[in-house]
C-alpha cells in the first residue's frame, strides 16, 4: 500500500525538463514567426512609400506638361509638347522624411535619399512615328466621324528606381511607375 501512495505523490511533481525544453521550443517557433511576419510587414510597408513617392513625382510631372499646354505652328500642333520626347532629366531625390530635392545631399544630416529617374515619352514624338507602332487604345491616329484625328498626342511619364529592398538575399531589380494622358489644342 505504501508503494501505491509514494507513486502516486510523485506525479505532482512538476514538468520534467523534457517537457520544458518542448514548450520552450514551441514557444521560440512562435516567435520567430511573428518576428518574420512583421520583418515582411515593414519591407512591404517600406515598397509601399517608395511606390507612392514615385507616383506622386509622376502625377507631379504630368502636371507640369498638362500646364504647358499644347501649342505650336499651324499643321504642327502640340509640337511644345512633342518637343518633350525623351528629353534627358535630372534626376529626382526623395528621403523618407518626404523632402524632395535635385541633389542627393541636399541636407547631409537627414536620412539617405533614393534615387527616382523620370522619363518622357511623347507619341506621336517630334518626328511623327510612334515607338514600336504603338498607337494606343483607342488609336490616337484613329478615323472619327470620317475624319483622321491629327492633333491628338499621348503623353507618358516614367517614373523609375532600383529596388533594393532585398539588398543581399535577392538581386536588384528595377521597379517604375507609368502614368499617361492624351492632349490636343
Amino acid at each position: 500500500m505504501r508503494s501505491t501512495q509514494q507513486r502516486g505523490a510523485g506525479a505532482h511533481r512538476g514538468a520534467t525538463l523534457l517537457e520544458s525544453m518542448a514548450t520552450m521550443a514551441v514557444l521560440l517557433v512562435g516567435i520567430l514567426a511573428v518576428s518574420l511576419t512583421v520583418l515582411a510587414a515593414a519591407r512591404q510597408n517600406r515598397r509601399n512609400l517608395i511606390q507612392a513617392q514615385a507616383t506622386l513625382i509622376a502625377e507631379q510631372e504630368l502636371e507640369r506638361i498638362i500646364g504647358i499646354g499644347c501649342a505650336g505652328p499651324l499643321g504642327q500642333p502640340c509640337s511644345n509638347i512633342q518637343a518633350l520626347d525623351n528629353l534627358p532629366r535630372p534626376p529626382v531625390f526623395w528621403a523618407a522624411d518626404g523632402e524632395l530635392s535635385t541633389t542627393q545631399n541636399a541636407n547631409p544630416g537627414r536620412s539617405n535619399r533614393l534615387r527616382f529617374d523620370v522619363a518622357v515619352d511623347v507619341d506621336p514624338g517630334a518626328g511623327g512615328g510612334f515607338e514600336g507602332g504603338a498607337r494606343g487604345s483607342p488609336a490616337v491616329d484613329r478615323v472619327e466621324g470620317g475624319a483622321q484625328l491629327q492633333q491628338v498626342i499621348n503623353v507618358r511619364v516614367v517614373v523609375s528606381w532600383q529596388d533594393s529592398l532585398l539588398a543581399g538575399l535577392a538581386p536588384a531589380t528595377r521597379r517604375a511607375v507609368v502614368l499617361q494622358t492624351r492632349m490636343a489644342p
